[in-house]
């Protein structure tokens, strides 16, 4: 008997070694899907987007602006010159925090009858990046200006610093992190069950030897991808509809947007992931393969989508990369939607990104195929 069980072991490992890519995926894709979570989750919160609108344009303030840009959290890449652009700038996304330092700052500061004020605004839809730059801008302004007090008046006593600092927190005040994690999970599981739906259509019929039957069909080849997308897509959308509604009515994730724009960019992201399962299936010749490719491409796509770490506080060869990942490009465009009521106008170009996507994987889906109908 032991001897039988010896052969049976042997065996199966001498189909592990003739089957190349099951021993890629099973010891070198997990070493390398271990360095990209590394990479993307040790980083922390750093360089965070961060807008001044200096209407001072003192000594003072310049000074506070240097020593904001002085911190690993924050970078200031925007300075606007009104507060429309400040407030369009946090509605698109491209500031996560703005700081506004209003005119007369250094006046009031130095003035022992008045209490200087000052403004910062955080986008709470990031619950994680808006804890970290709001406690951070509070901290670097409360120790420069006490720095700056004492340097003036070095005889005086260490006083508190008489600061009248206004908070606003928008889309999310309380920055409960459900908010901005939830709308990820939706996301996710719709990009998982279309996926694997889609990238099964075309595997089975290698597997099951019924691909040779319909080359010999009169049906094209755009008309085969075509058949085999749309029951995925179908799928896909009335999963979504499913989680929207307990994520919306069970959970209370506040829906701020469009729902009928909500639902025509997410039958786009939909169709772009369908395309990439199409594509995995074409190059597989068996289910459990299709599967496996579909594990690899989640789990980078989990590194590389914003899942765990938001894309903005990865390391610039990740966000390069993450650019070719539709659900990247979707969870922006749903936590906008649902958290600030965004629209096409700020939506465009992860819109445009889920189009040239879909196309250019389609293409080559396309061209795939046609070798199997030569």
């Amino acid at each position: 008997m032991l001897t039988r069980i010896w052969h049976i072991i042997v065996k199966e490992f001498i189909q592990f070694r003739r089957d190349r890519l099951l021993t890629l995926f099973l010891f070198t894709i997990p070493v390398m899907q271990l360095v990209l979570l590394v990479h993307a989750a040790s980083s922390g919160v750093v360089n965070l987007p961060t807008a001044v609108l200096d209407q001072d344009h003192s000594r003072a303030s310049r000074g506070l602006v240097q020593a904001l840009n002085n911190t690993e959290e924050l970078a200031i890449y925007y300075f606007p010159t009104s507060d429309d652009e400040v407030k369009r700038l946090l509605d698109s996304g491209q500031a996560a925090l703005a700081v506004v330092i209003p005119p007369g700052f250094e006046r009031d500061l130095f003035d022992p009858e008045v209490s200087p004020q000052m403004q910062i605004i955080v986008d709470g839809s990031n619950s994680l990046g808006g804890n970290t730059g709001l406690r951070t801008a509070e901290g670097v302004v409360h120790s420069y200006l006490r720095r700056l007090l004492v340097s003036e008046n070095p005889a005086g006593p260490a006083a508190a610093v008489p600061l009248d600092l206004r908070l606003a927190i928008r889309f999310n005040r309380s920055l409960d992190h459900r908010a901005y994690t939830i709308p990820a999970q939706l996301a996710f599981i719709v990009y998982q069950v279309t996926l694997a739906v889609a990238s099964l259509g075309l595997a089975r019929e290698h597997e099951l030897g019924t691909l040779e039957q319909l080359i010999v069909t009169p049906l094209q080849r755009f008309e085969l991808l075509i058949g085999k997308a749309v029951p995925s897509a179908i799928i896909g959308l009335i999963d979504f509809g499913i989680m929207l509604t307990l994520v919306v009515r069970v959970y209370h994730v506040p829906m701020k947007g469009s729902w009928r724009l909500l639902w025509l960019l997410t039958a786009l992201f939909i169709l772009a992931e369908v395309s990439w399962g199409l594509l995995i299936s074409s190059f597989s010749r068996t289910q459990q393969q299709a599967i496996l490719f579909v594990f690899l491409v989640a789990m980078t796509d989990i590194t590389l989508s914003g899942y765990l770490v938001p894309v903005e506080h990865m390391p610039f060869g990740l966000k390069v990369i993450s650019i070719f990942s539709p659900i990247r490009h979707y969870m922006t465009i749903l936590r906008a939607i649902m958290l600030k009521g965004a629209d096409l106008v700020v939506l465009w170009p992860e819109a445009l990104w889920l189009v040239a996507l879909m196309i250019g994987v389609t293409y080559v889906s396309l061209r795939n195929v046609a070798r199997e109908f030569e």
